[in-house]
């Protein structure tokens, strides 16, 4: 039974991402294989990244979309688990803080929705925010989250209260004052289209009260057709070679995209 429901999951979460045809072509594809074949195409364990063991946390490996079932409505429209490169999320995080268009990152709520293993919450736990909330909807990856966070807040790396949450992204309720949201492609257009309907809500007459960084935006056309958001920049971002040396998903085209809501 485990089985089946695991395949039942895999079967839904494609057809979900990919539709009726995609799911056929992806079918065929694997049938056609010959056994020789599919022993040499067997994904590789991911190399151990040096921020792990650095810190002594648990943040790495690659979750495909169809294995993080949690029994929710939006299963289907999960992406995948991977750790952002700090690489990447240092220097997109320095030209924010850059930006002087905004208020002093102490007025800021740092929000990482879909945090995964909670990589990005603890990176941002050290820039000094009002708080840092991360928000995951696969229940064990949100307790791997809340473990990482235990080890970094007793090394003394937290500046500012960080908390875990295990729940559905379109549920979060923000908190007052200004808000950062963080999103490395966690959700699918459906559910990007329902959070937005709750940040519509949550932020009606608070306009330029919330940045959003979004790194792989699959989703970004949602955004840009929404004329309450204004993006600010978009662009790559290049990794450090440590990251580059034991990250086997990141293309040098990742794009990540910054926005404003501006409530128009």
């Amino acid at each position: 039974m485990p089985k089946l429901r695991t395949a039942w999951s895999k079967l839904r979460w494609s057809l979900a991402q990919r539709g009726v045809s995609g799911t056929l072509r992806i079918a065929l594809q694997r049938a056609r294989r010959r056994p020789d074949q599919t022993q040499e195409t067997k994904p590789q364990p991911h190399p151990f990244h040096p921020f792990d063991e650095r810190y002594g946390v648990d943040t790495g490996g690659l979750i495909g979309g169809g294995e993080l079932r949690s029994g929710h409505r939006h299963d289907v429209f999960n992406t995948a688990y991977y750790g952002m490169a700090p690489s990447r999320f240092l220097w997109v995080m320095e030209q924010w803080l850059a930006d002087g268009t905004h208020a002093v990152v102490g007025d800021y709520s740092f929000i990482d929705l879909g945090c995964g293993k909670g990589r990005a919450v603890m990176m941002a736990s050290e820039f000094g925010f009002r708080q840092v909330v991360g928000m995951e909807l696969n229940a064990g990856l949100a307790k791997i989250a809340e473990r990482n966070v235990a080890v970094w807040r007793a090394a003394g790396r937290a500046v500012c209260p960080v908390r875990i949450l295990c729940g559905d992204a379109t549920e979060f309720v923000f908190p007052d004052g200004a808000c950062l949201l963080y999103l490395f492609n966690p959700f699918a257009a459906p559910v990007m289209k329902r959070l937005i309907d709750r940040i519509e809500e949550d932020f009606c007459g608070r306009p330029d009260m919330l940045d959003l960084i979004y790194f792989n935006p699959e989703a970004g056309d949602v955004l840009d057709a929404h004329a309450g958001f204004t993006l600010l920049w978009t662009g790559t971002v290049a990794m450090s070679q440590e990251d580059a040396a034991v990250d086997l998903v990141a293309s040098p085209e990742d794009v990540c995209s910054v926005y404003r809501w501006t409530g128009r």
